[in-house]
């Protein structure tokens, strides 16, 4: 990174006996103007060193981008002199001087104590932004005040690393080494410097040097030092270790800051990891009932965000009840819309009802997924009386349930005919109060159907208007056709359908053709055929056909009959991409080998049938031209 060169440079510069004396006097000196000052940003470490002319400089800083980064770079640096200003008053004692801009102080340490500057260091490296301002004032220690290399001044330059902007582990460890070269103790600050240079900037080798260096000369490691292993796993992304970490500051008696804890919070909860995550906010709560800090609210809604988000509930109804009800944060609708769903999984009805009161209370129109959501929690506790009152409310708010809005209650009454019939008894005590949907009879009518068959659906049907006002629907015939196998019952429903003007759609069809190949006359299949093909929509053609399993009963009908229209759906079926091949050839041997007799050549036994004038051709012309088409598209 950009950061690294330029550490490494100014250190050898510094420390090494052949260090360009010129150079660093450009360094520390004076600018000769302010507007040649060359502003210290890692993207610009060249200027540092002095490896650029000012002519150069000049032409890459111009351009809107580079103008644009000028401007950045003077308003991070106004904030970082405003940041020091703020230390200086904290650290009275420290001369102002040393708690300036890297350049003011560069003509005004000749009449500064070098004690005071080595606590000016010590109070830097504590600092924010202060990287470069430690940098000059080793520099000038080593050439100006000719101090030798000791461990103060290493263990300073290690922490300016933590610079999340200019720092890198990478020079930590160089620093370490050359410690070592110069044979200069290593102390345990140096130790936890480094720590907390990895915890900025993640290096598993350099950490696990570090303790094993520290294990070696007998050094614990401090509840400091911890924090750091801790926040540096996390960068890692070592979670489980760092984990096993907090659970070990845990054991110990000591105290763990707070915003550890939600350092952990935020982590594991932005990767998913909701069983810990719930883990450590019930930990956290704990301890800030003990010491009176509080979780952030920012903490609650993110918790809430990524809980809901996933559909954690037991972490969704922890957060609801401690700060959702008592009023401390207030969830944006989607995600309320996810705890709605998340209640509604679980069926869990308070906190359902609280989600959609919560909607209710903004001027949110209710729609169908928001009452389909209380539905499912009824039905999964089987209170169908409730269940069916949620569709009486949903059509009195003018939204039209369907046969997908009550599918949880059907799951209910396919489970016992006991409850289809507890059902109806339902419908029927709510009609004096509500207008009961179409939706709500239809399911009813569906689980009848599955219990006690066709024949008591029929029934059922007739009876349609006594029960919702509004009559039957499209639905309705569908689940009545869904079963039917007679010719009459079918006419009887279509002709109920042309009466209330129920148009017809491809899946109504679809039911007519299947129903027509099952009677002895199929004439039928074909009439409802030919209006499917050509029925229109707002004048445009629908260009509707058969579904796979109907095409292969009607194929198969024309087949057994030898019936030469067999040849137009065949080949219409390969034009729509429906493959029926297999089954076409699987069942003309299957016809051929119960017409030939025992004995006797296949061709005689073919050419022996008698085709039916118009309607009909021989087997043996069908077989032949299938195979003559299965062989061509080869």
């Amino acid at each position: 990174m950009p950061g690294e060169r330029v550490a490494v440079d100014g250190l050898w510069r510094c420390l090494c006996p052949s260090v360009d004396i010129a150079t660093l006097s450009k360094l520390i000196g004076p600018p000769r103007s302010p507007r040649q000052r060359p502003i210290p940003s890692p993207s610009y470490d060249a200027q540092i060193t002095c490896r650029w002319s000012w002519r150069e400089y000049r032409h890459i800083a111009t351009g809107p981008y580079n103008e644009r980064r000028r401007k950045e770079l003077e308003s991070f640096e106004e904030s970082r002199i405003q940041y020091l200003k703020r230390l200086a008053k904290r650290s009275p004692w420290v001369p102002g001087a040393l708690l300036r801009g890297v350049d003011a102080f560069a003509t005004k340490l000749d009449r500064i104590e070098t004690k005071t500057i080595y606590a000016a260091l010590k109070e830097l490296s504590r600092a924010e932004g202060t990287y470069w301002s430690i940098v000059k004032l080793v520099e000038y220690l080593v050439n100006e005040r000719k101090e030798k290399p000791n461990a103060m001044l290493y263990e300073s330059l290690i922490r300016a690393n933590v610079d999340k902007n200019h720092g890198s582990a990478e020079v930590a460890g160089q620093l370490l080494k050359e410690m070592e070269k110069l044979g200069i103790p290593t102390t345990p600050q140096i130790y936890q410097a480094v720590l907390e240079v990895t915890a900025v900037h993640p290096d598993y080798v350099l950490r696990n040097t570090v303790l094993f260096e520290m294990k070696n000369r007998w050094y614990s490691p401090t509840v400091d030092d911890l924090i750091s292993i801790t926040i540096g796993l996390l960068r890692d992304n070592q979670y489980e270790l760092a984990l096993e970490k907090l659970e070990e500051l845990h054991k110990n008696p000591v105290t763990v800051p707070l915003w550890l804890y939600d350092v952990f919070l935020y982590t594991f909860g932005d990767l998913g990891f909701h069983e810990e995550t719930f883990s450590i906010l019930k930990h956290r709560l704990r301890v800030a009932n003990i010491s009176s800090e509080q979780l952030s609210s920012n903490a609650w809604q993110f918790l809430l965000d990524v809980f809901s988000r996933d559909a954690f509930y037991d972490g969704i109804k922890y957060i609801w009840d401690r700060s959702v009800s008592p009023g401390y944060i207030n969830p944006p609708d989607g995600v309320v819309m996810n705890i709605l769903n998340a209640a509604s999984n679980h069926a869990d009805a308070p906190l359902a009802v609280s989600a959609i009161q919560m909607l209710s209370n903004r001027g949110k129109k209710l729609e169908l997924h928001h009452y389909e959501a209380l539905i499912d929690i009824h039905a999964q506790e089987k209170d169908l009386r409730k269940a069916f009152t949620i569709l009486c409310i949903m059509a009195k708010a003018d939204l039209r349930p369907d046969l997908s809005t009550t599918r949880s209650i059907f799951r209910i009454l396919r489970e016992s005919s006991s409850e289809t019939d507890r059902a109806l008894e339902v419908l029927n005590d709510l009609k004096s109060q509500y207008q009961v949907p179409t939706a709500a009879f239809n399911v009813v009518l569906e689980a009848t159907e599955a219990h006690y068959g066709f024949k008591m659906a029929s029934d059922l049907y007739r009876n349609v208007r006594q029960v919702c006002t509004a009559g039957p629907d499209l639905e309705t015939y569908h689940i009545l056709l869904r079963h039917c196998t007679m010719r009459k019952s079918m006419n009887f429903l279509f002709a109920e359908m042309e009466a209330l003007s129920i148009e017809p759609t491809q899946t109504t069809y679809d039911h007519l053709i299947r129903i027509s190949c099952m009677q002895d006359n199929y004439e039928q299949a074909f009439h409802f055929l030919e209006k499917m093909r050509t029925i229109r929509t707002a004048g445009l053609p629908n260009d509707w056909w058969m579904s796979r399993d109907v095409a292969l009963a009607l194929v198969r009908r024309c087949i057994q009959a030898e019936d030469i229209r067999v040849q137009d759906l065949i080949e219409e079926c390969r034009k729509r991409g429906m493959s029926i091949d297999a089954e076409v050839q699987e069942w003309l041997e299957d016809v051929q080998k119960q017409k030939e007799p025992a004995g006797t050549d296949i061709s005689v036994s073919v050419e022996d049938l008698s085709p039916k004038p118009d309607t009909a051709i021989p087997l043996e012309a069908i077989h032949s031209q299938h195979l003559n088409a299965m062989s061509s598209e080869e």
